[in-house]
Order: C-alpha cells, then sequence, then structure tokens
C-alpha cells in the first residue's frame, strides 16, 4: 500500500455542510467524497487538454462518420415515440 500524503484546505461552513450532506447520501466520507470528485474532474480537465492527432486519411474517415446520416434504430425510434408511464 502507497503512503497517503495530506492535502489541507479550508471552506467555509455552508460548503463543507454542503459536502458533507453529499458525501452520507453516498455512503462515503468527507474525505473519500472530495478526493473522488476532486479526481473525477482532475481527469476531465487532463482530457480536455490532451491532443488526439490522426493521418489525413483517418482524419477524412472520421468526418465522414460525423457528417453521415445516423442509422436506422427501429427500438430507439418505439421508445421515444411509446408514451411515458407517468402520462
Amino acid at each position: 500500500m502507497r503512503q497517503s500524503v495530506p492535502i489541507n484546505m479550508k471552506a467555509e461552513p455552508e460548503l463543507r455542510n454542503l459536502i458533507d450532506r453529499a458525501a452520507k447520501l453516498t455512503h462515503r466520507n468527507r474525505t473519500e467524497f472530495v478526493l473522488e470528485a476532486a479526481a473525477q474532474r482532475a481527469q476531465e480537465v487532463i482530457l480536455d487538454q490532451t491532443l488526439i492527432t490522426l493521418d489525413p486519411d483517418r482524419f477524412q474517415k472520421f468526418i465522414d462518420a460525423l457528417d453521415a446520416p445516423p442509422a436506422s434504430n427501429p427500438r430507439l425510434r418505439r421508445v421515444l415515440h411509446a408514451k411515458a408511464p407517468w402520462e
């Protein structure tokens, strides 16, 4: 097991209470909740800054796929046209 390192921070009481409430709803303690949320956001930021490169042929295939009409999906069409149970 790797050694943990401390992360210290201060928060307004209202924010701490909000975090504690959400942590309790997810059956986590404050530390677990904050670390999970921070790690998820950190991954999003890093992925948003990741450069993906394609050779011209693959780039054109990607653009063609984006421009192509969607494939027929009868199950999805049926669900979208079905009446909601609460209606």
